[in-house]
């Protein structure tokens, strides 16, 4: 994937997951000369570990942004939930229920 697609990319990407957590999540997409490839990157806020962040190789093998999108789909009760809340939560995010 090369320049205007990987933007089109990173901007389809940020209106699919503003659509699931509204404003909690920035994407962004730089080359990794290590992975060879641009990799795209979900930074966010979490409530006990601070910035943190998700990515996904964006080589020959990706074909879409639904692996990615899954990541956040799978968190959306805790991100969404009070920073309270979160810290008063004591196991894996994707197993929180609002």
């Amino acid at each position: 994937m090369r320049g205007p697609k990987i933007k089109e990319e990173i901007i389809k990407t940020q209106k699919d997951v503003d659509s699931i957590v509204p404003g909690k999540v920035k994407i962004s997409a730089e080359y990794c000369d290590e992975r060879r490839c641009h990799v795209l990157t979900g930074t966010y806020k979490d409530a006990k570990y601070g910035n943190s962040t998700y990515t996904e190789n964006m080589d020959r093998y990706y074909g879409n942004n639904k692996l990615f999108i899954g990541y956040f789909k799978q968190r959306q009760a805790y991100m969404m939930a009070s920073k309270k809340d979160q810290l008063a939560f004591n196991d894996h995010p994707a197993f929180y229920k609002a």
